[in-house]
């Protein structure tokens, strides 16, 4: 009876992405490089968008930040440096189109996506606290009711 009740537990945990720690914790950054960093900043500043510009080094290092994004629904991207990266990224991930994009390195382009993407709301697309909470009750409920079948078969047994 133990042996099951554990291969029980074990089925109902859920998987453990161990992809990394997350450098940008903050929910809308721009991806930019050496060259393109300053440039970003400024048109930033000037629009007034709350926003943080992050200095890559690598197409690899844009990629882990990207990826982050796919488990992160409150993270809003816009790449002004590795477009390439970034374009390739979203062929294979569509459904982060709304939240994650690239422009060209010029301050009209760069002004017009900061607007954009500041202006899509991120809590709507995530199901806020809801959906995690009942999530967890629904599975809190059948593991109880399990466990509580378990035992009173167990004493009355």
């Amino acid at each position: 009876m133990k042996k099951f009740a554990f291969i029980l537990i074990f089925l109902l945990i859920g998987g453990v992405s161990a992809h990394g720690m997350e450098i940008t914790p903050e929910s809308f950054i721009v991806i930019a490089d050496n060259s393109t960093g300053k440039l970003a900043r400024s048109v930033a500043d000037e629009t007034g968008v709350n926003v943080t510009v992050y200095r890559f080094q690598s197409p690899s290092d844009v990629e882990h930040e990207l990826e982050h994004a796919l488990g992160n629904p409150n993270k809003k991207i816009l790449a002004v440096a590795y477009q390439d990266t970034v374009r390739a990224f979203l062929e294979r991930h569509p459904e982060l189109a709304t939240r994650v994009t690239y422009c060209s390195a010029d301050e009209a382009s760069i002004r017009e996506k900061l607007l954009e993407l500041n202006s899509v709301n991120t809590e709507k697309m995530s199901g806020g606290f809801m959906t995690p909470f009942l999530s967890g009750a629904l599975i809190g409920v059948i593991v109880g009711l399990l466990i509580g079948a378990l035992w009173m078969k167990r004493k009355m047994g």
